[in-house]
């Protein structure tokens, strides 16, 4: 790692950095929202870009305003203090999934990002919460995205990664979100407007820290930011707001003091140096639930589904986690699920399973679901059990590997009460997917259904 004190920092870093990198998987790829906001001169008021139609954030011809600047002004522990800089940079970019073994980026691999996750929920106070949502939104940290040379990505959002979630403290509630990189750049001068505070760690690390709020359409959301440049060349920016994601409103208390964040942001486990402990696992899988609209289901009937799942016998099968893990679905889709991989020699596959409400039941004959004949069958109770099977060919992400063929076999259970339990194995030519039989027999287990 470079010296910290005689490397250039990145122009594009320079300034306060607000929310880095937000990453939200759909179905069609990873959409990347980098904003690079460093505080103008003056209160300002100005078009916002129009963001991916998956986001909260605002649409295009909002109005966004932040807190005027005072220049010059004093910040405690900076020596000299700089005029704020003018401008600010959004931008979504589209890009191909990748997975977390980046060559860009050999300090961050699957592993490291569940440690450093649980490093980050570890760190939070005892008496903060983490909402219940899916696995992308529970302060998984994403993969990294691109690479140092990656023309596609405007400058200074290649090289994070990203967690996000939701944090509830008594009757507050806010957004998290943390972004670690590995840079060789030096702290930045103090700039007018990106922060309030320059803190001097005993260790070595510097960490700003700014308290402030920005108004979207008139609504004010309150914002507090902690930046920190570790001496091992981590750098690291935590940002919570009172943004409540589920656009229900800002809930008018932001769930960490400065103190807290700015502690967060350095935390030992977060940093890019810091071993992954031995037994960490993977990642876990991304999980898609039903397409179909449906009814909430909350993390107390989760975790009844979660303790009737972890009972299913699954004899022979060697799991990379054990079933009874359900979050809410993500990929667009409705209902809770959770994906696994099978690692058994010879039945290598992913298992998903997911489960739903208020759905409608489906008509007794063969119908073509998404692409896939279906074979349909009503039991005496009037239950309906559907079966299919497809093919398809997918793409690897790794430059010059060839297409690789799966095939995914499906069971969907619909129960007269509306609930839907959906069970599929997916496996790669030539090893075979689970035998519907056995999908069957989960997606048929009684305590599954949600009255």
């Amino acid at each position: 790692m470079a010296d910290r004190e005689k490397a250039q920092p990145s122009p594009a870093v320079t300034g306060w950095t607000v929310g880095l990198v937000c990453v939200a998987i759909v179905a069609s790829g990873v959409i990347v929202g980098g904003l690079l906001h460093e505080r103008e001169p003056e209160l300002t008021t100005k078009p916002v870009p129009t963001a991916t139609p998956t986001s909260s954030r605002p649409p295009v011809d909002s109005s966004y305003v932040t807190p005027p600047v005072v220049f010059p002004v004093e910040i405690p522990g900076c020596a000299v203090v700089a005029p704020p800089t003018e401008g600010g940079l959004m931008s979504w970019v589209g890009s191909s999934p990748l997975d977390y073994d980046n060559p860009a980026y050999p300090w961050f691999s699957g592993p490291k990002a569940v440690a450093m996750s649980r490093a980050l929920r570890d760190a939070l106070p005892d008496d903060v919460d983490v909402g219940f949502a899916s696995v992308e939104g529970s302060l998984l940290f994403e993969p990294i995205l691109g690479g140092p040379e990656d023309a596609e990505l405007p400058a200074g959002v290649d090289g994070w990664t990203t967690a996000s979630g939701t944090l509830r403290r008594g009757a507050g509630e806010g957004w998290l979100m943390v972004s670690v990189r590995q840079s060789a750049a030096s702290v930045p001068p103090c700039v007018a407007g990106n922060l309030d505070e320059r803190r001097q760690l005993a260790d070595g690390t510097t960490v700003d820290v700014q308290d402030t709020w920005y108004e979207i359409n008139k609504v004010r959301t309150l914002s507090r930011t902690a930046h920190a440049y570790l001496p091992d060349g981590t750098e690291v920016t935590t940002a919570v707001t009172d943004d409540r994601p589920d656009d229900s409103g800002n809930s008018g208390t932001v769930p960490l003091t400065v103190d807290e964040l700015a502690a967060l942001a350095a935390a030992p486990g977060l940093r890019v140096t810091t071993p992954v402990p031995p037994g960490t696992p993977n990642v876990p899988e991304s999980c898609s639930g039903v397409m179909e609209p449906g009814g909430k289901i909350d993390e107390s009937i989760t975790r009844r589904l979660d303790a009737v799942l972890a009972r299913i016998p699954l004899d022979g099968l060697t799991l990379d986690r054990p079933l009874g893990q359900l979050r809410p679905a993500d990929l667009g889709t409705n209902g809770v699920c959770q994906a696994v991989r099978i690692s058994t020699p010879g039945r290598e596959s992913r298992l998903n399973v997911s489960i739903a409400t208020q759905q409608r039941l489906p008509d007794d004959a063969p119908s073509n679901r998404y692409g896939v004949r279906v074979t349909t069958r009503r039991l005496p109770d009037g239950t309906v059990i559907e079966t299919g099977e497809s093919r398809f060919t997918v793409q690897s992400q790794k430059p010059g590997a060839q297409p690789v063929p799966e095939t995914e076999r499906t069971v969907t259970v619909t129960r007269p009460s509306g609930t839907r339990i959906q069970v599929s194995s997916t496996a790669a030519d030539p090893i075979e997917p689970l035998p519907l039989a056995q999908l069957e027999a989960i997606a048929t287990t009684p305590d599954l259904e949600v009255r």
